[in-house]
């Protein structure tokens, strides 16, 4: 029975590996955030118009999704999911800058993460209002950057980049799909049949109970073992009248 478990978990897996199909919704806006997490409140930047994220699954009101080689949430009435898949699924866009500057972890010069210098050729994701550091200027640009073989990621000032290489849009359309493609998840326990649920609960029982069992029986052998021995001790004594004749052996 525990085997026709592991085998129905299993082959449910396969069923829902096999099924699987990468979708992607595309930016029809702007504003479309690019959230660490599923809410709006933590908004790593804006993804460029007309560009495309990789959907994973559905979270509430967001989709997990990937946007170059980042993880991340858009919220699912910003994008639009589309059954097909892009060439160019990500905006490509590179940068420089005309000063040394920090690449820092928030859209402010106090979060420094490490220096850069004119020579950085630095790649672009998108765009965050954040320190105003030039008078009328809060623009800063979320990126990447190579650093001793290792891909840091943070914010640089739009102000001290020699601007952006051109960004061109992406007219890549596929038919709208809704969201219902993503509710094949693996099953629960509450979805399941009767009769499912019925197996699994025998195939976990049955090993407990057994286990119990094993457990349980050593101390039972032996309290049986000592019932007998004093039954056969009790044996050993014979009754004459009024009195008790004992074995010698037991003297």
């Amino acid at each position: 029975m525990v085997f026709l478990c592991i085998l129905f978990f299993s082959s449910t897996s396969r069923a829902f590996a096999d099924d699987e199909k990468t979708y992607y919704a595309k930016v029809q806006n702007t504003g479309v955030q690019l959230c660490s997490m599923p809410n709006d409140s933590s908004a790593l930047f804006e993804i460029p118009y007309s560009y495309f994220v990789k959907v994973d699954y559905v979270v509430d009101d967001f989709y997990k999704v990937t946007y170059k080689d980042l993880d991340g949430y858009v919220r699912k009435d910003s994008v639009t999911l589309m059954d097909g898949e892009p060439i160019t699924p990500f905006a490509n866009a590179t940068f420089e800058i005309y000063v040394d500057f920090p690449l820092c972890t928030n859209a402010d010069k106090t979060s420094e993460i490490l220096q850069l210098d004119e020579s950085a050729t630095i790649t672009y994701y998108g765009t965050k209002t954040g320190e105003e550091l030039q008078t009328g200027n809060n623009v800063w640009f979320f990126c990447s950057v190579q650093n001793d073989g290792v891909t840091e990621h943070g914010y640089v000032f739009s102000g001290v980049t020699n601007g952006l290489t051109t960004i061109n849009v992406n007219n890549e359309i596929f038919e709208t799909v809704t969201d219902d493609v993503f509710s094949n998840e693996a099953p629960t326990f509450t979805s399941l049949s009767t009769g499912t649920k019925i197996m699994l609960i025998v195939a976990i029982s049955v090993p407990s109970v057994l286990i119990l069992y094993f457990l349980i029986k050593p101390s039972k052998i032996m309290q049986i073992t000592k019932t007998k021995k004093k039954i056969k001790q009790e044996s050993k004594k014979v009754h004459h009248g009024d009195y008790f004749e004992f074995d010698e052996s037991e003297l």
